[in-house]
């Protein structure tokens, strides 16, 4: 049995996640054998309770839970967020998922902004790591500075590139590491020390370091020559988000984040990376598709393949009909999306 856990969360998350239900119960008809269970963790329930996540529903998602499926956290109701902290960043820390993959996958020509670049050409999966960097919530302000500390671990860093490095092994295909060495000395010189030792256990994989800024400017130029890119939290959130325009946008893209390391049950989470949107929430106009594509994640790791091919071909189907939602130019709402995506999977 496959228990999965739901949490909706904060503005467009709820409506994204409404495309996910019809998706597991045709997953559970395929003879997998999987539960779910909704939690309402978010904006609304801190403001009632002022409870971000409790203690005993961690545990229960740690040690009761195979995985967690999340919609997006982030209100203005909670200007400074800490709502947002104390929920998906613990459960990014406390669950120890250091590796956060997001796949690079291009559906349509159309949606890749570069000439002649088409979309079968790019196939870019980055590797992150998810708990350290700038975003370790470790600074201070003063009344005329600020200070924000970045915090790397070699037991984080490692776990993150071994796991670059057998992807790369398994695809036979190069790693990029992109870094700023040369002038964060400490932090990314701790990088690269990590990255060196592991190049000489995997001779196999053509493996190079690169300037970050450089690397940015080599993907709107020519991102055919990259494959896997692995960075600390900071880089590789900004790789992932450009990486996200050649996708078409925000709204498409998926992650899966996991920790392979750790013995206790619940060792992944799968999301979209676009966040709560506020400004659009409750409009009806979201995109279901980064949702979509981080289940179909999930179903992949799970070892569900075919489960996890219906999905992402049913979304690649509705997008060459001409569907989509205003993000992509379309005037498709959440809800059409979801069951034009839905008919599909059930024609696979």
């Amino acid at each position: 049995m496959t228990r999965i856990a739901i949490i909706p969360g904060d503005g467009i998350g709820p409506e994204v996640m409404e495309s996910v239900y019809p998706v597991l119960e045709w997953v559970r008809k395929q003879g997998r054998d999987a539960e779910w269970v909704s939690f309402p963790y978010g904006a609304d329930h801190f403001l009632r309770t002022g409870e971000a996540l409790s203690d005993a529903h961690f545990q229960e998602l740690r040690d009761s839970f195979d995985t967690v499926l999340f919609g997006a956290v982030g209100d203005p109701r909670v200007p400074d967020g800490r709502h947002a902290e104390a929920l998906l960043l613990r459960l990014r820390q406390e669950l120890e998922l250091h590796v956060n993959y997001r796949p690079c996958f291009p559906f349509l020509d159309g949606h890749v902004p570069l000439k002649g670049v088409r979309a079968s050409e790019i196939h870019i999966e980055v590797f992150r790591e998810n708990t350290e960097g700038p975003y370790c919530l470790k600074g201070h302000t003063e009344p005329d500075r600020a200070v924000d500390e970045a915090v790397h671990s070699s037991k984080a860093v490692r776990i993150l590139l071994k796991a670059a490095f057998e992807h790369a092994k398994q695809k036979e295909c190069p790693l990029t590491v992109a870094h700023k060495a040369n002038v964060m000395k400490h932090g990314h010189g701790l990088w690269m020390r990590v990255f060196n030792e592991l190049r000489a256990e995997f001779p196999e994989v053509k493996a190079s370091g690169m300037h970050a800024d450089a690397l940015l400017c080599a993907l709107v130029q020519d991102p055919k020559r990259f494959a896997v890119i692995a960075a600390d939290n900071f880089i590789g959130d900004l790789v992932s988000d450009l990486l996200a325009g050649f996708q078409g946008g925000m709204g498409v893209a998926p992650s899966a984040s996991w920790a392979p390391h750790r013995p206790h049950r619940c060792a992944a989470l799968f999301e979209p990376v676009h966040g709560s949107a506020p400004d659009i929430a409750g409009k009806g106009i979201a995109n279901p598709i980064g949702m979509l594509l981080s289940t179909a994640l999930f179903f992949q790791r799970e070892g569900w393949s075919k489960e996890a091919e219906a999905v992402q071909g049913a979304v690649a189907a509705v997008l060459t009909r001409g569907l989509a939602t205003p993000d992509l130019g379309g005037t498709s709402t959440c809800r059409e999306m979801q069951q034009a995506i839905q008919k599909e999977i059930k024609t696979c």
